[in-house]
């Protein structure tokens, strides 16, 4: 009888103990990024794509409403991402960028976390290429696929075209035959194995869906009915902007696409179709991953981090691609929910990609390294109402987009001469039909400088003044800053 009290009572403390550690474990993060998802929530007289899980993890978090992407290409962006330090004409540029080559040996957020005793896992596609700066990571899972396009129609199969079909396929066929469906079990497996560590984990999930070719089941297409998909309402490439932002190139090596000329109102419309189903297949298993943590008891204890490389454009100005400096290749979702923050809130705060490296450091209370270019979002999931930044900037090739809250502006050099440049005052013209730039009233200039930390920091927080004061279309603007990132000199005449 002594013994049973004994046991009655060690149990209960022993219990109490493992839970006690479990409790005091760091925040675990799960990080979802989408290729080529655009903001869903941007202005058009467009369907309403179906997004049920999407939506249910905005109202356990906070969503940022002007978040942006540093590069609208995937290899760039998601380097900056990684590493914390912002795009420029010398390192990430390009679709082909390499952590490896532009930052060798730098420190990624996934070796800070691993080398603070987080469990690092990728699955998908996280770096464009699969084992870029792979020594931060525990284990990387890339997917499967059986074609280079992940077509399942055997026809679509035997007749590509230098590995290129049609632009979109739907098939009856099972969620999981897919790469992502693959990308979504994997992490599920991951969730329900690692439960029981010690150690808080980091999981990175990289959806190639809905990058091009749209593929999907085809239940996903039945979603929707191709009677209620519209055209947007800047389908055409605006008169007085300038030719060099008139690029795509992606969509025209599908062979149902014409190499050159206009594509049908018909095919676009079915692009459209095809783009809002491959949204909603992902939606889908963005929800089998919610599920598997609430199942395992790790909501409580799990930060979800969801967003985007870059956008992409559905007909918007005439073109389908992200390798440009409009707001639909520039602007992305970002969704941050944590137990220990805010629910179902907005931030109006302006966001970039390059802010993610920081906010997992405070996450997971890690000190940010000083190399690190972002600004930590934490603040606004404590604080929603409180804006702390109000300016953007990204980079592409050799033009600079300087986003506020009124104004897209977009310089392209060569050589370090002005050759081109956008102005639109997107509170009026908020499709970015006029490009006031070059009225003859509207002339301004800026200088930009993104050659370091303190420059960059420095300059977007000038500009910011400048898109203050612009009395626009009526003030000429000039302004310099020095080596260190301050303003030099400042004038304004009528």
């Amino acid at each position: 009888m002594k013994l049973y009290k004994l046991l009655i009572i060690i149990i209960p403390f022993f219990c109490l103990s493992v839970y006690a550690n479990n409790d005091n474990k760091k925040e675990n993060i799960i990080f979802i990024i989408v290729d080529d998802l655009r903001d869903l929530d941007m202005a058009d007289n467009q369907l309403q794509i179906l997004t049920p899980n999407i939506d249910k993890l905005k109202k356990s978090g906070v969503t940022f409403k002007n978040s942006f992407t540093n590069n609208p290409v995937c290899g760039a962006s998601r380097a900056s991402l990684l590493t914390g330090l912002r795009p420029t004409k010398n390192r990430f540029t390009t679709f082909h960028t390499k952590i490896n080559e532009d930052a060798p040996n730098s420190l990624t957020i996934a070796s800070h976390l691993k080398n603070n005793g987080y469990r690092t896992i990728s699955n998908g596609k996280i770096s464009h290429h699969a084992r870029d700066a792979a020594y931060g990571w525990d284990d990387i899972f890339r997917g499967t696929r059986n074609n280079p396009k992940d077509y399942k129609d055997p026809i679509n199969i035997k007749n590509l075209k230098n590995n290129f079909g049609p632009a979109s396929e739907f098939v009856y066929t099972d969620d999981n035959d897919y790469s992502d469906g693959k990308v979504a079990q994997k992490t599920i497996r991951d969730i329900k194995s690692i439960n029981q560590s010690d150690k808080p984990f980091f999981i990175a999930v990289g959806f190639q869906k809905p990058h091009l070719p749209f593929v999907a089941p085809k239940k996903y297409w039945d979603l929707y009915d191709k009677d209620d998909i519209v055209l947007p309402l800047n389908n055409f490439f605006p008169p007085n902007a300038p030719q060099k932002a008139n690029y795509f190139y992606e969509l025209r090596k599908f062979t149902d696409i014409p190499e050159k000329g206009a594509i049908s109102d018909d095919k676009a419309k079915e692009i459209i179709h095809a783009y809002y189903a491959c949204v909603s297949y992902i939606d889908a298993q963005i929800g089998l991953i919610l599920d598997e943590l609430k199942s395992q008891g790790l909501s409580n204890n799990t930060t979800v981090v969801l967003t985007s490389d870059h956008g992409f454009s559905l007909s918007e100005h005439g073109r389908w691609t992200k390798h440009n400096l409009f707001q639909y290749e520039l602007k992305i979702p970002m969704i941050i929910s944590s137990p220990k923050y805010k629910k179902n809130k907005t931030s109006e705060s302006f966001v970039e990609l390059v802010d993610l490296f920081p906010t997992f450091c405070d996450l997971a209370e890690l000190e940010t390294p000083d190399f690190v270019q972002g600004n930590s979002l934490v603040t606004n999931l404590k604080s929603p109402n409180k804006v702390t930044n109000e300016i953007a900037f990204s980079i592409w090739k050799n033009g600079e987009t300087l986003i506020s809250n009124k104004y897209y502006y977009t310089e392209w050099k060569r050589k370090g001469e002005l050759i081109d440049r956008m102005l639109y005052d997107i509170e009026n013209d908020e499709l970015q039909m006029n490009n006031i730039a070059e009225i003859k009233s509207n002339k301004l200039k800026l200088l930009i400088f993104s050659t370091g930390k303190s420059n960059v920091k420095a300059y977007l927080k000038y500009a910011l003044v400048f898109f203050s004061m612009a009395s626009i279309p009526k003030v000429f603007l000039t302004f310099s800053v020095n080596d260190s990132g301050a303003p030099v000199s400042f004038e304004a005449e009528n």
